[in-house]
């Protein structure tokens, strides 16, 4: 089911141009969906767009031939290649709150929220009041479902062109909103959690973004 609903949200028209940063955005059938900096082409297999060449679907990523080297990528993971140095990379470092809970401040559309670790949400989630006060135009997005303490509640999924963790831009960030208007932070979810590695040092949490 959540196959289909990814399948559904991210069957979007493709840019025309190929860069360095390259992310799996979802599989469909025989095809991958991928997003080059914000720019995305469907693929499907032994089809090549510039140097990027899908190989095959390989559970729940798929095999890609990038400048003649095999590289396989999980759902939401990407390769960096080139010499983008925009994209090299860097660490956020978190220190818990006194019930130890990690923030940090996300920037969206140029304005800045805090964020709180949530390794059991899915995505990167937030409420409609958040999302206006952000400029996102979450309407146009997939509508869903979302169970809350008070019930289900209607919500929208969509994509994010870039988010700011830290200091570090992460590009294509799929995003969930919620119809509330609650005080809360924004929810870090796995969909932005799985672009970075995970690292516990003593009290610390330490987000390194991941270069492929």
């Amino acid at each position: 089911m959540k196959r289909i609903l990814l399948a559904l949200l991210f069957s979007l028209a493709a840019g025309s141009a190929l860069a360095d940063q390259i992310t799996l955005l979802a599989t469909m059938g025989n095809k991958a969906v991928i997003s080059v900096n914000g720019a995305r082409k469907t693929l499907g297999v032994g089809q090549q767009v510039g140097a990027v060449k899908l190989v095959r679907l390989d559970g729940d990523g798929a095999v890609f031939e990038v400048d003649g080297k095999q590289r396989r990528l999980a759902l939401g993971e990407g390769y960096v290649g080139g010499n983008d140095t925009a994209s090299t990379g860097g660490s956020v470092i978190l220190s818990p709150d006194a019930r130890g809970h990690f923030f940090t401040s996300l920037t969206i559309n140029g304005r800045t929220v805090s964020g709180v670790v949530d390794t059991g949400a899915t995505h990167l989630s937030m409420n409609s009041k958040q999302a206006k006060e952000m400029g996102i135009d979450y309407t146009k997005g997939q509508s869903a479902m979302a169970q809350t303490a008070n019930g289900s509640v209607k919500a929208w999924l969509l994509w994010l062109p870039q988010v700011k963790v830290g200091t570090i831009v992460v590009y294509d960030v799929p995003v969930g909103v919620r119809d509330g208007t609650e005080e809360a932070p924004v929810l870090i979810g796995t969909s932005l959690l799985n672009r970075f590695q995970m690292k516990r040092e003593q009290d610390a949490m330490i987000l390194t973004k991941k270069l492929y």
